[in-house]
């Protein structure tokens, strides 16, 4: 302890002048009391409840009169937040700290211990001190600034011992509110990832929504086409049933395409599981044979020799591949190629799975190719603009990339996936 020109005594929260750091107090009553705030502290979740648990336990000391627990604004210094206790005076909002031996113990992060009558105190200070001894133990971390404001009762011939007894608190509040802000940071990066989580399900809702509308549409105008002219015109027995095998055509068209849905739900349902690549790929070139057929489509697999496997829900997967074969199709005229090529890409981060998928189809101007993942962006030939959104969604969801480029006369997608472990 030290004595400045004014007559206040101090001493340092980091050490004192000879680099002697500030001891707690030495009766065993108060230290029974430094314990008893710690331990009301551990039981508070949010930095409200842990500053009235501390009012509360300096509330409870018999050597102190009135006082406040102060969070300040850190460049200003301003009083951003308070709770009194022992029925100390209101403080108004936003008032200034700086001046006030408050605002120095913070400031110049040492414990100030003020005589009655100092001269150069603050007006509330000296309304709370009345004719007491005031104490100001400072708190601090990289996230906030603070300080325990408290007058001591009447005849306390201790000074230095309540000091640290605040000292000791402050040091408790302190840590309890970074512990706080810890947490509660924590809790809201995990309610921001599950929001993103949330949106991104939205979003591939949407546009699974809206590919299962448009692949409904028209199968069903053609059933309802068909049926008119059977129900309205008259027909010979071969026309009325080759309307009919029409109808039932497109009937099958719409229930494959409800039941690719269905197989997105499922999976997804079962939980992330490591996926055959190749297994895949096949089933989705089947789903797609009927167009491929249809536009004499010439498909080229150049898998690669291993078993690739990747990590995700086997239907999207699926679904994502058989619109990227859907795309390419509807993109290329009559007697195309498709190229459908595996390998495994190793880097220093981790192993990754690469299928590309180059078709012989229409061009796009280089400056339009990262345009074609979006909703409403250019469309290849007679594709529906809706599949490579889809495919780009599903595999962003499973953690990998989609990219597409021009390599000669070819247009090639690349799905690169993470390795199954």
């Amino acid at each position: 302890m030290t004595q400045d020109v004014q007559g206040i005594a101090v001493v340092h929260v980091n050490g004192n002048e000879n680099g002697k750091e500030a001891s707690l107090p030495t009766r065993t009553d108060y230290l029974g009391w430094i314990a008893r705030a710690g331990l009301a502290l551990t039981r508070c979740r949010t930095a409200t409840d842990a500053l009235d648990a501390m009012a509360a336990q300096l509330d409870a000391a018999p050597f102190l009169l009135r006082g406040y627990v102060i969070l300040a604004e850190a460049e200003t210094l301003r009083l951003s937040r308070v709770v009194s206790f022992g029925r100390a005076p209101t403080l108004p909002a936003a008032l200034p700290l700086a001046g006030s031996l408050a605002g120095a113990a913070i400031a110049e992060k040492r414990l100030v211990v003020a005589p009655p009558a100092t001269p150069s105190i603050a007006a509330w200070e000296r309304t709370l001190a009345s004719e007491s001894t005031l104490v100001c133990a400072p708190f601090h971390s990289a996230a906030l600034r603070g300080v325990i404001v408290a007058a001591l009762a009447e005849g306390s011939g201790e000074a230095e011992e309540y000091g640290a007894c605040l000292q000791g608190a402050a040091t408790l509040i302190c840590s309890t509110l970074e512990r706080i802000g810890e947490c509660e940071a924590q809790l809201r990066q995990h309610m921001r990832q599950i929001d993103e989580a949330h949106t991104g399900r939205l979003a591939l809702i949407g546009r699974l929504t809206a590919a299962l509308a448009h692949e409904i549409n028209n199968p069903l105008q053609a059933i309802a086409n068909t049926l008119y002219l059977v129900q309205h015109r008259p027909l010979s027995d071969e026309k009325r049933q080759r309307y009919l095998g029409m109808a039932q055509q497109e009937t099958e068209r719409v229930i494959a395409s409800v039941r690719r849905m269905l197989d997105l739900y499922r999976s997804s349902e079962q939980g992330k599981r490591p996926v055959a690549l190749h297994r895949v790929l096949d089933q989705a070139l089947q789903q797609a044979g009927d167009v491929l057929r249809e536009r004499g489509i010439v498909v080229r697999c150049l898998y690669a020799p291993d078993d690739l496997r990747v990590s995700g829900f086997a239907g999207h997967l699926r679904y994502a591949c058989y619109n990227l074969i859907l795309n390419s199709a509807y993109a290329m005229p009559r007697d195309g190629t498709l190229t459908i090529r595996t390998y495994r890409y190793d880097d220093d981060a981790a192993p990754s799975v690469v299928v590309e998928f180059a078709d012989t189809g229409t061009a796009v101007d280089e400056a339009d190719l990262p345009r074609l993942f979006d909703p409403d962006g250019p469309v290849r030939g007679e594709a529906n603009g809706i599949e490579l959104p889809l495919s780009y969604s599903i595999i962003e969801q499973h953690q990998g990339t989609l990219t597409v480029q021009r390599i000669a006369d070819q247009v090639v997608f690349r799905v690169c996936l993470p390795a199954a472990t």
